[in-house]
């Protein structure tokens, strides 16, 4: 499934943004997330930590540390870059997020709940 998320001037850095994708085999809503990471290119995640079966905002809204460099599981403080996902610090050091597909055209950004374009 793909999703509309924002227009691309609207992702500014400090600025993620979260969409629902729909929902997985077991049930479980699919929540992405859509940023810019540290090069200032567009990536997405799925909102799930990879050490517990949580989202990482915990539907606070909260996913970027104090400095903004990186994403934080509120649930056990889980640390992930903002380029690529990888766990830098935590009780998942060495795993990464699960990266979404993002979809560019005439500025609208799209996310699908695939690594792959479809």
């Amino acid at each position: 499934m793909e999703v509309w998320v924002c227009r691309e001037e609207e992702l500014r850095d400090g600025v993620v943004r979260t969409t629902r994708l729909g929902v997985d085999d077991d049930g479980i809503p699919i929540m992405a997330l859509l940023l810019r990471g540290e090069n200032g290119a567009i990536v997405a995640y799925r909102n799930l930590c990879r050490h517990l079966p949580v989202p990482l905002d915990g539907g606070t809204g909260e996913l970027l540390s104090d400095d903004g460099a990186h994403l934080i599981c509120g649930t056990h403080g889980a640390t992930y870059r903002l380029h690529d996902g990888y766990c830098v610090e935590g009780p998942c050091e060495g795993l990464a997020l699960q990266q979404l597909y993002v979809r560019e055209e005439a500025g609208d950004l799209y996310v699908s709940d695939t690594s792959e374009p479809r």
